[in-house]
């Protein structure tokens, strides 16, 4: 199943009920500060003989905390990918996928046409993804999306347009 296609379905639902939230940008900025913070502590280091090892491992670790948060910083600020989340609320969902085999199809659209939640995680899920359901859902599980994709060729087919199961 292809994430990217899932989410952009997501994102197509009526009156903005799932939006893209970026990641928050503080951790990448707290360990620039910390990087930052560790090298000027190394470069005020007394010149001791004792301090000399000191002075490089903290320049080394400082170095290294801060260019590991400026590329988290460019990947939270330029990256593509975003966090599905509830409309205004903006509670994260969590993406699931449930396989089952080609014989289960019939129940397993009928669940959702139904949009019976219930029945459709109680269907045993085979080894064999013939047929994938995504699920994007809050933790507590009042707010579900799902929709439907077949295997076939080598690749996975959408067989109904995303559907709110429970709101």
């Amino acid at each position: 199943m292809d994430k990217t296609l899932f989410c952009e379905a997501l994102y197509a639902l009526p009156d903005n009920i799932i939006v893209k939230r970026r990641k928050s940008v503080v951790m990448p900025v707290v360990s620039i500060a910390l990087g930052a913070f560790v090298v000027v502590t190394g470069y005020t280091l007394p010149e001791t003989m004792s301090a000399t090892d000191w002075h490089s491992s903290l320049l080394l670790l400082g170095t290294i905390v801060g260019v590991v948060g400026f590329v988290m910083l460019l990947g939270r600020l330029f990256g593509g990918e975003g966090r599905p989340c509830l409309g205004e609320v903006g509670e994260p969902l969590k993406i699931t996928e449930m396989s089952f085999a080609r014989m289960q199809m019939r129940d397993v659209m009928a669940a959702i046409d139904n949009g019976d939640l219930d029945r459709l995680l109680a269907l045993p899920e085979s080894q064999v993804a013939a047929v994938t359901v995504a699920l994007c859902r809050t933790s507590d599980g009042r707010f579900t999306v799902c929709q439907p994709f077949e295997y076939v060729e080598l690749e996975y087919r959408p067989l109904r347009e995303a559907k709110i199961l429970r709101k």
